[in-house]
């Protein structure tokens, strides 16, 4: 029985061995291989650079270096360091210590280094795999488990074989269900907050070879098995907390992605609806949607903030829902209106008021329409609103209206000179306008030295969100 369990620990020390590199090389390259990058080279690069081989050669120089001092700085002849090395309890403290830091230390290093040469989106996650595999190979070289075979009776070897067969499944686990969900965060090029994912495994590490190195050097073997067991239940309690968390990361970036296509969906459906407004009045075609920009530029121009600017936009684009309640007759007149026609005119803004109070998802919308008439001297419909009393919004979306009304053709007319047009702006602010928002208006204007912002050119300039 003994034979076998010698025999059934070489290939499963093996076997995690083998798998344990392809794992890692895997990893790396599923989660970071980039256009450009050699497989060949990455697989050079990190096969050198993964945590089996940073633990064996650190262990390696280790000894070495104290064979050195105790041959040359203590005058010790080989055969007595040996007998030292035997007697493990002779070891300092320090050496294990500071062995388990370094290790720490250089995967990170070398994780970053590989992250920068990977530009991978984000480097934080190559430290993470760095570290969880190095968590593993820390515990797979266990100080109890790698004693010499005349300290191991049967049930060491016993305990070998299972925690052998534990870390070839762990390795497993780890890749079946954290590297696979991360390669999807990283093509979608998600920002993680990199403690979420390097602190625990880098506190596990320091805080395992703290209990490890002092139960073994203490010669309490028997409680550095138990470190070393309880040690790989919290590792597959990592992989598994892990697991949640990335899923819930993916779970937020796939609603937030329906968010986003709800919101552009939304936007189609409001710009639709604008020009299925506007086209009850042959003149007005684009008028909408073209009132919503020179809107969103002003507040841009205003300095406010991303979400004013979206906002302002939607209002843009509705503003003159209410003339759904105007019989076409009188929005499509050809000459001048008569007073009873002109109140029906009139009426437009309140319809639109109660149709968009209807949407409680953006009770706001309806400020655009209810007041884009009123002017800054309380002279406008349909409240008589002035100064500041007018909501921003609508004193904005007044300006944008207007500019668009002369700079558009009519039955009567082509669309104004852009200096005529500057001209009305400018001598109806603090009267007509908001000072400010004619202000910014005008600037916009200035901007414009080819006078593109008009009716019938196509080089309207959309902000920056694309929109």
């Amino acid at each position: 029985m003994e034979m076998f369990f010698r025999i059934a620990n070489l290939i499963l020390e093996f076997a995690f061995f083998v798998c344990y590199v392809i794992f890692f090389y895997c990893s790396i390259k599923k989660c970071f291989q980039r256009d450009g990058v050699s497989k060949s080279n990455l697989f050079v690069l990190i096969f050198f650079t993964n945590p089996m081989v940073v633990f064996l050669v650190l262990g390696m120089l280790i000894i070495i270096v104290e064979v050195f001092v105790l041959i040359l700085g203590y005058g010790y002849d080989a055969n007595t360091v040996v007998d030292m090395y035997r007697n493990v309890s002779k070891l300092t403290l320090a050496t294990g210590l500071a062995t388990n830091i370094i290790f720490t230390l250089l995967l990170i290093l070398f994780s970053r280094v590989i992250g920068k040469w990977l530009k991978a989106n984000n480097v934080s996650l190559v430290v993470f795999i760095y570290l969880m595999f190095g968590v593993i190979i820390a515990l797979s070289g266990g100080r109890s488990m790698g004693l010499n075979s005349e300290y191991k009776d049967f049930s060491f070897r016993l305990l070998d074989f299972v925690c052998k067969s534990a870390f070839l499944v762990t390795v497993f686990l780890m890749y079946h269900f954290l590297i696979k969900a991360l390669a999807e965060l990283t093509k979608q090029k998600h920002r993680i907050r990199w403690m979420t994912f390097v602190i625990p495994p880098i506190a596990f590490l320091l805080f395992y070879s703290v209990f490890d190195v002092l139960t073994f050097y203490s010669l309490s073997y028997d409680a550095n098995v138990v470190v070393q067991i309880s040690a790989l239940v919290i590792l597959l309690l990592f992989i598994w907390a892990f697991y949640v968390i990335i899923n819930n990361i993916r779970a937020t970036d796939e609603a937030l992605t329906a968010k986003d296509e709800v919101k552009e969906l939304s936007v189609e459906v409001m710009e639709a609806l604008a020009h299925t407004i506007d086209a009850k009045d042959a003149y007005t075609n684009g008028h909408s949607v073209r009132v919503a920009k020179y809107s969103r530029m002003i507040a841009e121009k205003m300095g406010l903030s991303a979400e004013f600017c979206e906002n302002i936009y939607y209002m843009g684009l509705l503003h003159d829902i209410g003339k759904i309640g105007v019989p076409n007759e009188i929005i499509n007149k050809p000459g001048r209106l008569t007073d009873d026609e002109y109140d029906v005119i009139k009426t437009h803004p309140e319809i639109g008021y109660q149709i968009l109070s209807e949407i409680k998802s953006n009770r706001e919308l309806a400020k655009g329409a209810r007041w884009h008439h009123e002017r800054y001297d309380g002279k406008g419909y349909p409240d008589r609103k002035a100064g500041e009393v007018i909501p921003l919004e609508a004193r904005i979306i007044a300006v944008a209206d207007s500019y668009d009304a002369m700079t558009s053709n009519r039955s009567y007319r082509s669309y104004l000179p852009q200096d005529v047009v500057r001209s009305e702006i400018e001598n109806n602010m603090g009267t007509q306008f908001d000072p400010e928002a004619a202000k910014c208006m005008l600037a916009i204007m200035d901007e414009d030295k080819e006078y593109r912002l008009h009716e019938h050119s196509d080089n309207i300039v959309e902000n920056s969100n694309g929109m």
